[in-house]
């Protein structure tokens, strides 16, 4: 296994961290008990929104860093890597939501022995793919930029003498 493998599946078990960070911010929406079941009241209901928004927030951060470290842990651009990168930071986004939900809260219709009056959390959720989409495109273009912002790639001809050379010719 190479080194911008061994890279990559750092990236993909990031999506670990990133649930727990997801986990201890996000407040999910919280039902309260009726006579008549599980009601969400407009005040309770802000949670949904908020759970999202960790979620694209939790993204961004781990993008930003992940785009970064890519650029300065591999080889640098290589078309492989991006590609890498963008299937390596949506896996992690599906480990981090699958994860989130198995950490969370259970859907309130299977709490057992509510009393009226209750308030019971909402189990996470992310109802959409743009959330998901958030990861990859922040990561690629944190790596697009870091890949521009270096310089002139002085290092990567003294770490990578033989490819830069191939790549030199014309």
């Amino acid at each position: 296994m190479n080194r911008t493998s061994r890279v990559l599946l750092a990236v993909v078990a990031g999506g670990i961290p990133a649930a727990l960070v997801w986990w201890a911010f996000a407040e999910p929406s919280r039902w309260l008990a009726t006579e008549r079941g599980l009601v969400l009241t407009e005040g309770n209901a802000t949670g949904d929104f908020q759970v999202v928004a960790v979620f694209v927030i939790v993204g961004i951060v781990f993008g930003v860093l992940t785009g970064v470290a890519v650029h300065r842990l591999t080889r640098p651009g290589r078309w492989e890597t991006v590609v890498g990168l963008a299937a390596a930071s949506s896996a992690a986004s599906l480990v981090c939501w699958r994860l989130g939900i198995w950490l969370g809260p259970p859907p309130p219709e299977d709490v057992k022995g509510l009393e009226v009056g209750d308030e019971v959390s909402a189990q996470f959720g992310v109802d959409g793919i743009v959330p998901f989409l958030v990861w990859p495109l922040v990561a690629v273009l944190s790596y697009t930029l870091a890949l521009y912002l270096s310089s002139d790639g002085e290092e990567d001809r003294e770490e990578y003498p033989d490819e830069v050379s191939e790549r030199s010719e014309p």
